[in-house]
């Protein structure tokens, strides 16, 4: 190989590195769900109980926290914004509460300014009576 070979070479190489490094850091992601924490079991009598989603998005633009129900008797789905813009990674509590005792499915998924979504996460729980007196 030849010293123009080489050096043609060499640019582009350059050339195709510069266009992954601009590809990948202006392409909007979309936001993720690294972790939910909520109890396995709650007590079915209306009191609200507390549950995290721990997230990253490195735009820092999430809007809106979608939660559906997959399997439950009676049981809402819900969404809400999480007021966490400008965080590119992080937290945000949320809340439920049933009177029904039941096995709760739901799957949360998140959403940014521009509309992309999380891929969906699902979590479980069981809400039990409660035969404290």
């Amino acid at each position: 190989m030849n010293l123009s070979t080489g050096l043609i070479l060499l640019g582009l190489l350059v050339g195709a590195i510069l266009v992954v490094t601009l590809v990948s850091t202006t392409t909007p992601t979309r936001p993720e769900i690294v972790a939910i924490e909520f109890p396995e079991k709650i007590d079915a009598d209306g009191s609200e109980v507390l549950g995290t989603v721990k997230f990253r998005d490195r735009e820092g633009d999430i809007v809106l926290a979608e939660f559906k129900v997959i399997e439950a008797q009676a049981f809402e789905s819900f969404s809400f914004d999480p007021e966490v813009r400008g965080q590119k990674e992080g937290s945000f509590q949320f809340y439920v509460f049933t009177i029904l005792p039941q096995r709760v499915t739901l799957e949360v998924t998140l959403v940014d300014r521009q509309g992309h979504r999380s891929v969906p996460k699902r979590f479980s729980f069981e809400a039990e009576l409660s035969l404290e007196f």
